[in-house]
């Protein structure tokens, strides 16, 4: 069984393993039209978990560029904007986590918004960028234990907890952790809570604007296509 990523450590003992929520989705509701059931957090957080489980493990974890258009269908994201730039780190409502990487807060808000918002989020300015991700975003988090903007930030210490649907933006509970370029963050700085989303559109360079966030956690995944546009 692959390794747990590091972040939580009160899940360190659990079985993890990467899996690819569209495929799974697509084989478990194939209708194209209709209510997608999976737009219900908590219909959706207990589907995720009985998948991770019918896999072997006690939580599951992936998504980088991966095409999430079935998946999601039905919900806020506009035609074809449907690659998931970051990762999804499934666990449960309060856990907590750990900070990826030292460096600055950027930016932290508590949004409220709901039916596809971040929930509590925040950016970290990594010291040291590793794999072109000089900047960090965690998302989907508790409000209540976001860090302030300006506040220094040490790899490995408490950043927060996983929200649940009312405050994380309206999705099941999970993490979502997604590294950005320098070239990224100067795009969306100036407006950071509208132009900074967790999907984009193929073709837009996408590897190298939001590198693979997943060595940051201690997770290596499966190799496969990029659109690099």
């Amino acid at each position: 069984m692959p390794q747990a990523p590091w972040i939580f450590p009160t899940l360190a003992d659990r079985r993890w393993i990467e899996a690819d929520l569209d495929a799974l989705a697509r084989a478990a509701f194939p209708a194209t039209d209709g209510v997608n059931p999976l737009n219900d957090p908590w219909f959706c957080d207990r589907w995720v978990a009985e998948a991770a489980a019918r896999l072997g493990a006690d939580h599951c974890w992936g998504g980088w560029l991966e095409d999430r258009a079935h998946l999601w269908r039905g919900h806020y994201l506009p035609e074809g904007c449907t690659i998931h730039l970051g990762i999804d780190l499934n666990v449960p409502v309060g856990t907590p986590v750990l900070a990826p990487v030292s460096g600055e807060v950027m930016h932290a808000v508590p949004c409220r918004a709901s039916g596809g918002g971040w929930g509590g989020w925040f950016v970290l300015r990594a010291d040291a960028p590793e794999g072109g991700a000089a900047y960090v975003l965690l998302g989907h988090l508790a409000h209540a234990s976001l860090p302030q903007a300006g506040a220094r930030i040490i790899r490995g210490t408490p950043i927060g907890v996983i929200g649940a649907p009312r405050e994380n933006g309206g999705w099941y509970p999970h993490l979502h952790l997604q590294a950005l370029s320098g070239e990224a963050w100067e795009a969306v700085q100036h407006a950071p809570d509208t132009l900074l989303d967790g999907y984009g559109y193929l073709g837009e360079a996408l590897g190298r604007l939001f590198p693979d966030p997943a060595p940051l956690a201690g997770l290596r995944g499966r190799s496969r296509l990029r659109p690099d546009g």
